[in-house]
């Protein structure tokens, strides 16, 4: 049967615990982070990406001012506190405030709609929320009360703070992922199971006091939490990334450069994004082991990141459920390589492979991965039925313990390492975020003057791209108008990851000769749909701007684009950015950083972006 397991447990990262229960600090991230941060308060814990340092002690100092001033509100085990900041030293000391008073963080991205913040916010019912005076104002309307930073330090934390009474197994943090309902859910992340995945990471990639690592990974991902507690759990050396700058591959270079990191992950699509933009001839050998994942990694990228670097890449594979990671697969350096794989069972994990009727198969047969172990989730915030239906008690294979069901189809390899299939349901991976079309789809029926909504995905790796088929309610109803104005909305309610690239008018939605969608008769059709081609250029002046629109009509083989088309309405994507940008970087003699043209994606607000950095008119 096939069943890949890894029991081997580690308390590597406990060291001597002074003045803590070594017993306790084993499985509680406060505990460990605390003595880490105060056994050696002069040692560089956090650098800032203008090299600004922060040592162990004053981090430390930091956090205990935080969790001070949510325990004076009476905060403590049980309860979640929200983290709205930009990626920040304010934004470290929150997330581990919150944690050493108790509680558990759910972090927002800054980025995406007020709008759906703010119901996730009510969704999960924070009892406070720390956030900065210049954040605060986008929260209004949240009915919980907002503690900005500047508010919070005014306190002063206990020197000797006294240890939180709680449990391994009360929640440290949450993660929303995309909900088939249209409602995002929340998987709640216990104390034991974010030890048990630092401490599996340091038993596979150990780091020691010469290693940096870098955080850049959005907030929203579960890898932050790795970011952030790998690196001072062990005694590295923190290096935060730019706001921002995580889509930016020149400020990414530099800080691998500047601040001699030797750790890092990419998801996927960046780690791509990334080797495209800068020179090939650029290497990396500083770096000394890198991570992947997110989504199916190609061989091809595999290949090209090796004659880059003399680093280690690791595959890793998990969701959200299973806390960051499950399997993973060092990357061999093999030139024959064609098939990278998800690998075995990290510590603390077991998996199995099973049929229909949840039994296991034969090696080398497909079927759905169920994952068990110390790093399994404890379930979904307020959603029983859904927590029941996805993590199974006691089955038959498994007698008196948890299994999570992944929905991911896989197959054992000889020697046990895993080859991913594919979903069985209807998730979806867009450049590394995991979404269900459902969402999008609920989402979109709400959109005025729409009476049915699917949506797809289509293409591969960085050109993997979702489009929308909509249904009026009025057979009449201007198509253009139409689609506009559920572009627009969707904007308003979805991060941008979420909103389709295209958006089309039916008449009527085809179906099977089963009375289902036709989904792959859509997905044929969104992938020969090209978007509309503007038709005048709106009149802009003779410069930036003009150079601007001529430079994307080459890049996306138009004839001619408006001072307010949308570079990735147009058919733009990470391929498309890399090209654009160096074209633009060759015709002008100027340096264009990347990410001018992923935060301002209009012709107008590009060419503008572009004045602001580099003093054209």
């Amino acid at each position: 049967m096939t069943r890949v397991t890894n029991t081997a447990g580690t308390a590597g990262m406990a060291g001597s615990a002074s003045g803590v229960d070594v017993a306790r600090a084993a499985h509680r991230v406060d505990a460990l982070l605390l003595e880490r941060l105060g056994r050696d308060p002069g040692r560089t814990a956090l650098v800032r990406a203008d090299g600004a340092v922060v040592s162990a002690g004053e981090l430390r100092e930091r956090v205990l001012v935080v969790a001070a001033a949510l325990a004076a509100r009476g905060l403590g085990p049980g309860d979640r506190v929200a983290v709205y900041h930009e990626r920040s030293v304010e934004f470290v000391a929150a997330v581990l405030g919150v944690a050493c008073a108790g509680a558990a963080h759910v972090a927002f991205d800054v980025a995406d709609p007020p709008a759906r913040t703010l119901g996730m916010l009510e969704d999960c019912a924070p009892r406070a929320v720390l956030t900065s005076r210049a954040l605060r104002d986008r929260l209004d309307g949240c009915a919980a009360p907002l503690l900005t930073d500047d508010e919070y330090r005014t306190g002063q934390p206990s020197p000797t703070p006294t240890p939180v009474a709680g449990s391994p197994d009360d929640p440290v943090a949450l993660i929303f992922t995309s909900g088939s309902t249209g409602r995002p859910k929340a998987s709640l992340i216990s104390h034991r199971a974010l030890v048990s995945r630092m401490n599996a990471l340091q038993t596979t990639h150990p780091m020691t006091g010469d290693d940096r690592l870098v955080h850049h990974t959005t907030c929203t991902f579960d890898m932050h939490l790795a970011e952030i507690y790998w690196p001072l759990l062990s005694g590295a050396t923190l290096v935060l990334s730019a706001p921002g700058g995580q889509r930016d591959a020149d400020h990414l270079a530099a800080l691998i450069r500047d601040h001699g990191v030797t750790t890092m992950y990419f998801g996927v699509s960046l780690l791509e994004l990334f080797l495209l933009a800068r020179d090939e001839t650029e290497r990396y050998d500083g770096l000394r082991q890198v991570l992947t994942g997110g989504e199916p990694l190609p061989a091809d990228l595999v290949h090209r990141f090796h004659a880059r670097s003399t680093a280690s890449l690791t595959n890793l594979y998990g969701p959200s459920e299973c806390t960051i990671h499950c399997t993973a697969w060092t990357c061999p350096r093999d030139p024959a390589l064609d098939t990278v794989l998800i690998g075995s069972a990290v510590p603390d994990t077991e998996l199995w492979v099973l049929d229909d009727d949840r039994r296991p198969v034969p090696e080398g047969e497909p079927g759905e991965l169920y994952i068990g172990g110390a790093g399994l989730a404890l379930g979904y915030l307020d959603r029983p039925e859904l927590t029941a239906e996805r993590f199974l008690r006691s089955p038959p294979v498994a007698p008196g313990r948890r299994l999570y069901r992944s929905g991911d189809l896989v197959r054992a390899r000889p020697g046990g390492a895993l080859e991913f299939l594919g979903r069985v349901d209807r998730q979806v991976k867009i450049r590394g975020v995991r979404i269900e079309l459902g969402e999008i789809e609920s989402t979109a029926r709400r959109c005025a003057g729409v009476r049915q909504a699917v949506v797809v995905a289509h293409g591969t790796g960085l050109e993997k791209a979702l489009a929308a088929f909509v249904v009026p309610e009025a057979p009449s109803a201007p198509a253009a108008e139409l689609t506009a104005s559920v572009r627009e909305a969707l904007r308003g309610w979805l991060p941008p990851t979420m909103v389709p690239a295209t958006v089309d008018l039916l008449d009527a939605l085809p179906f099977t000769p089963n009375g289902k969608v036709d989904r792959l008769l859509l997905e044929s059709r969104a992938a020969r749909t090209t978007p509309s081609r503007p038709t005048d250029t709106g009149g802009g002046e003779l410069g930036v701007e003009e150079l601007v629109a001529a430079v994307w009509c080459e890049a996306l083989g138009l004839d001619s684009v408006k001072p307010d088309d949308d570079f990735f309405d147009l058919g733009g994507n990470s391929y498309k950015v890399v090209e654009t940008v160096t074209r633009l970087r060759e015709r002008l003699g100027a340096e264009i950083p990347l990410a001018a043209l992923l935060e301002e994606p209009t012709v107008r607000g590009f060419a503008e972006e572009i004045r602001r950095v580099t003093g054209r008119a």
